[in-house]
């Protein structure tokens, strides 16, 4: 299994097969209508751009620098997917981003709920705990 890293963090990558990360991720995309589905759009290819957005999700963080630049790695390839994209090259994309991105980090035992979430939401420290 590969490790993603940033600075001095690793942390352990999900294999490419392990499609248990879109229960955990609590991934799924909605259906287009018919009319805008485009030649290379199956459910096998479905499937793995759910995976790879869950493990986007679950392995890399809001930034993807220390400068705060936004990961729009789903962004990326849900483009690719809706645009006809193999699964194939959903793999590729998600491969050529993972150097750069940052790891996630770990949630806190913070209760944010509605009365105190404006506290914390610009903590980056808190993203995970949304």
């Amino acid at each position: 299994m590969d490790a993603v890293t940033h600075n001095t963090t690793i942390l352990p990558a999900h294999e490419d097969t392990d499609f248990s990360v879109i229960e955990k991720a609590g991934m799924a995309l909605g259906h287009a209508p018919s009319g805008l589905l485009l030649p290379g759009i199956d459910r096998n290819t479905e499937r793995e751009a759910v995976r790879l957005c869950a493990r986007d999700y679950l392995e890399h963080h809001v930034f993807f620098n220390d400068d705060r630049f936004h990961n729009h790695l789903n962004h990326h390839l849900l483009a690719v997917f809706s645009m006809g994209g193999s699964a194939k090259r959903l793999q590729e994309i998600f491969d050529g981003n993972r150097t750069m991105q940052r790891p996630t980090m770990p949630m806190h035992q913070t209760d944010i709920n509605a009365a105190n979430f404006t506290e914390y939401l610009t903590k980056e420290e808190h993203y995970p705990d949304y």
